[in-house]
């Protein structure tokens, strides 16, 4: 007994020690321990609770654990499925719990869902009656407006387009496909669209009539003219016989303030000799028949008349019918800039077109009756009032009707609209063309053809004309920076020798911040072949070898060391000078450094 008592204590004591990790324990727990705090710390899960991403990291650590251990590898093993097997039962009855709440919520909703449901319902079914009853309307006025087109006249397959063209989209002419989908653009479009309208009512009103009645007026023309022949017929014996007896009233009146010491047969027979003698009415009687003469009408009077009418016009503010009455001027005396300074002058009226317009289309109209079209200055003042008012379609009219004084300045009125309304820049070079050929200046027109695209064309202009400088190419290279134009103008075309040196134009590129148009022209003629940039640098007759020298060092700057190279190469061949290569060993990138020395 006394030994089991002595067994027991000693057990005892022995259990009391807790056991001595080994170092390879120690090293595995301080491990473990350190990747547990890291991925805890990574992952944010550092406050303790049951989560998902905490789960995830002490499985893990559970893992190694079990992998480091032999004896109780099993026991571990077993103790952790059973640790999985909760957490999964855990995590299936909180996916049920959530799946079984979310679909108590549907189902205690359900009757106010149906309730909705129904309301809505409702009130579709409303919209579906209106909108059937306004289609039943719009289709009765559709069959009705069908009827009365069919009364007029039948449908023809042009006034009903085929459903492919209805749907074919098509952009609206002056906006572009965003301003066509934008509502406040559209609207604004339809505002100009209807005062174009109402300009153009208010011109069929008061500038234009039916042809009918020009025929109609031709025929009464033509009637009164021959009536007029038949009257001055008749009226040629009655003149004759009027004369006759103007000469011997005349005489009788004579005898009768004489002494009348001669009878009155013999005193008026030399008189009625002559009376007899006439055949006919002509010079020998002037001035008998001016007063009843059409011709001989008062022109200054007339003239003076047509003015205070006008003047009346004016003060009245009948602007329309006042420039109308310009128009009508005999003579063309109200065609001068006084009178475009008084219209210019009101800033009050009626109606969006201004007085100055309705004064230009007036002088522009009656281009054909005055013979000679407004001078320069009211030309541009014409064209610039137009522009202002976006009305292109005036000047286009204008221009190719011949109505207007060309000059520079004009053209330059069309160039700069044209840049600043870039959806009728094509058109607006192509009238500046136009003006800037008849004013003789040919290096605008030849830009405005380069502006176009019509590169061609201007080489054929300029070979044609026979009358550019060097300034003019080197005008026209500063104001079109086209890689085409610049090649053409240096190189032969159809059989003319090039217009512009290439030293020259490269050297003028270069000076005029234009360095890489110049070195993209000389990196072509390089990649033409072997020996294509030699050719052209011999051919160059105007630059000189320091030229080509500088254009060479400008290259080797840019860090176009080929052209560089290819040009020192062919000019040392000219100059016979050396090449001397060295390097530059206190340079920050160790480049090596080029030096090409000509003799």
């Amino acid at each position: 007994m006394a030994d089991r008592r002595m067994a027991a204590a000693g057990r005892a004591r022995c259990q009391a020690v807790p056991p001595i990790p080994s170092a390879v324990n120690r090293s595995l727990h301080s491990r473990i321990r350190a990747f547990i705090e890291a991925e805890t710390g990574e992952l944010g899960c550092t406050e303790r609770g049951i989560t998902g991403q905490r789960y995830i990291i002490y499985k893990n650590a559970f893992d190694k654990i079990i992998e480091n251990t032999t004896a109780y590898k099993n026991i571990l093993s077993a103790i952790k499925r059973e640790y999985d097997e909760s957490i999964n039962v855990l995590l299936k009855g909180q996916r049920d719990s959530l799946f079984l709440q979310r679909k108590l919520k549907s189902m205690a909703s359900e009757s106010a869902t149906l309730v909705a449901y129904k309301n809505r319902a409702m009130q579709l079914q409303k919209k579906i009656e209106i909108i059937k009853k306004n289609t039943a309307g719009l289709e009765t006025r559709l069959q009705i407006a069908k009827d009365s087109r069919n009364v007029k006249d039948e449908l023809t397959e042009e006034t009903l387009l085929p459903e492919k063209e209805i749907s074919h989209f098509k952009l609206i002419p002056g906006l572009t496909l965003e301003e066509s989908v934008n509502v406040e653009d559209l609207c604004k479009h339809l505002r100009k669209l209807e005062r174009k309208l109402k300009d153009l009512k208010v011109s069929k009103e008061t500038k234009y009539v039916p042809v009918q009645i020009k025929t109609k007026l031709s025929q009464e023309i033509n009637q009164t003219m021959q009536q007029w022949e038949e009257l001055v017929m008749a009226n040629e014996p009655l003149k004759l016989r009027y004369i006759k007896l103007k000469i011997i009233a005349d005489a009788v009146a004579a005898w009768g303030y004489s002494d009348k010491s001669v009878s009155l047969t013999e005193f008026i027979w030399p008189n009625m000799t002559e009376a007899r003698s006439l055949k006919e009415v002509d010079s020998p009687w002037p001035g008998v028949f001016d007063d009843n003469d059409p011709s001989n009408i008062d022109e200054a009077a007339y003239l003076l008349e047509y003015v205070e009418r006008f003047t009346k016009l004016f003060e009245e503010k009948q602007y329309q019918r006042a420039a109308i009455y310009v128009a009508n001027c005999p003579r063309g005396i109200l065609h001068n800039m006084e009178i475009m300074e008084k219209f210019k002058a009101v800033t009050e009226y009626e109606g969006y077109v201004s007085p100055l317009l309705h004064f230009f289309e007036a002088v522009m109209n009656s281009f054909s009756a005055v013979r000679h079209p407004p001078n320069a200055k009211m030309s541009i003042e014409g064209v610039q009032c137009a522009l202002t008012h976006d009305r292109l379609d005036l000047v286009i009219r204008w221009v190719i009707q011949q109505r207007l004084t060309c000059s520079e300045a004009l053209g330059d009125v069309i160039y700069d609209y044209g840049d600043t309304e870039l959806q009728s820049i094509d058109t607006c070079m192509a009238l500046a063309q136009i003006i800037y050929s008849k004013s003789d200046v040919h290096k605008k027109a030849v830009l405005c053809m380069c502006r176009l695209g019509e590169i061609s064309g201007a080489m054929a202009y300029i070979h044609g004309s026979k009358k550019f400088s060097l300034d003019d190419y080197l005008f026209l290279l500063n104001n079109c920076r086209n890689t085409e134009l610049l090649q053409s103008l240096t190189r032969e075309w159809n059989g003319n020798p090039a217009a512009l040196s290439i030293g020259l134009a490269v050297l003028w590129l270069i000076s005029n911040d234009l360095k890489e148009v110049g070195f993209h022209l000389l990196k072509e003629i390089y990649d033409c072949g072997q020996g294509a940039l030699e050719q052209a640098i011999l051919n160059d007759a105007v630059s000189t070898l320091e030229d080509w020298k500088e254009i060479a060092e400008a290259c080797n700057t840019h860090n176009y060391n080929k052209l560089a190279n290819s040009i020192f190469t062919v000019l040392t061949s000219q100059g016979g000078g050396t090449v001397i290569t060295i390097t530059a060993d206190d340079d920050k990138d160790g480049a090596k450094l080029t030096e090409h020395v000509l003799l």
